[in-house]
């Protein structure tokens, strides 16, 4: 390859981590750095030899001028023509990072991404919008603890209901029929339903949210981790998986700078709450409610204890995930990506995203009446 060919090469990488910036950072002029990109793209393609001599250092400058912010802002951690092959690289294994964006932990080897996200902490494997889903991003455990919260609130809101009907009952002094019964039964049914699903779903986000630390840990660690250590990360001992119990236990002496386990859950006589009873008692209820057997723990319960069970284990769900993360990394603040686990304000974005779809089933309902009228 001879110097211009080189130089050629160069100045198209620039429009391609151009590309890259304009769909990644929010409120880039992307229309503009699109058709800059586009004409790069074409021109080189197009023009001959003596064309691009004389245009080249002009369309340089141009793409160095709407570059330069973007590196001044996410200093590069490789050069610009590593960053345009790894971008590349992504499109030719078939991936599609328009839609399904890009890893975080793929953008952090290219750059310095701490200005991107107004996060204390991000996981290696947290997805990152680009173009119209850019500045939004999201990982496994976020929705799983949105999934967990949700049945919560559907939760106490059927038994709400139930509640307040049998107020009316109550009041009209009326006799339960046929029709009265079904609807009790089938609102206690709706109440039973989702403080099971609460209780799986809050367990199944703890899991996820371990998993999710020792494997972050061990993709940012890997060349000085001990291959015992590396073993331990995936969730193996000797080709076996670990439990939950002791990915917790056997992490946090992985991930801790002084290797000491403070949370121990493998000791029936040092577990200490809320571990004890995550596992002692609300396991056995989830467990049950996953694969039940008439040996396991009991699942036919009244609504009023299954929401008592329900709204119990959301809390202790919390401090498990709490307890943990202080215990892995010390030195920072509750995790803002899971907002900072504040029980009563995710309890509030939950709450508030349930009564957005009632208002567009309201909403709904009212536009059809419309069209009935007319």
């Amino acid at each position: 390859m001879n110097l211009s060919e080189e130089k050629i090469n160069e100045v198209f990488n620039l429009a391609i981590y151009l590309q890259l910036m304009g769909v990644l950072v929010p409120n880039s002029d992307i229309e503009k750095i699109k058709d800059v990109v586009f004409s790069t793209h074409e021109f080189l393609k197009v023009s001959s030899k003596e064309e691009i001599a004389l245009k080249l250092p002009q369309m340089e400058m141009i793409l160095h001028q709407m570059t330069e912010n973007f590196i001044k802002r996410f200093p590069l951690k490789k050069t610009i023509d590593e960053i345009a092959f790894n971008w590349n690289k992504l499109f030719k294994e078939g991936n599609d990072p328009f839609t399904y964006g890009i890893t975080f932990g793929w953008l952090e080897k290219q750059m310095d991404c701490s200005k991107l996200y107004n996060y204390n902490y991000v996981p290696y494997h947290f997805n990152i919008g680009l173009y119209c889903h850019s500045g939004f991003g999201s990982v496994e455990e976020t929705f799983l603890l949105q999934d967990a919260f949700s049945t919560l609130i559907k939760t106490n809101y059927n038994y709400n209901i139930l509640e307040r009907y049998k107020n009316i009952l109550n009041d009209k002094n009326k006799e339960i029929d046929k029709v009265i019964y079904t609807k009790i039964s089938d609102l206690k049914f709706e109440i039973c339903s989702c403080s099971r699903l609460t209780i799986i779903s809050f367990y199944s986000f703890i899991e996820c949210f371990v998993n999710s630390i020792g494997f972050s840990y061990l993709e940012r660690n890997i060349e000085v981790l001990e291959d015992i250590e590396v073993d331990i990360l995936k969730g193996l001992k000797k080709n076996s998986y670990l439990s939950l119990k002791s990915k917790i236990e056997k992490y946090q002496k992985v991930i801790r700078k002084d290797k000491t386990i403070k949370i121990i859950t493998s000791d029936k006589h040092q577990i200490k709450e809320p571990f004890l009873s995550f596992f002692n008692k609300y396991e056995e209820i989830r467990n049950a409610s996953v694969h039940y057997s008439p040996s396991k723990e009991a699942i036919w319960m009244k609504p009023k204890d299954w929401v008592k069970n329900a709204n119990e284990f959301a809390k202790l769900s919390i401090q498990v995930g709490l307890e943990f993360w202080k215990i892995c990394y010390e030195e920072l603040d509750s995790p803002d990506y899971l907002g900072r686990f504040e029980f009563d304000r995710l309890y509030k974005v939950s709450e508030d995203r349930l009564n957005s779809v009632n208002q567009i089933e309201i909403e709904i309902s009212e536009a059809m009446n419309n069209k009935l009228e007319k």
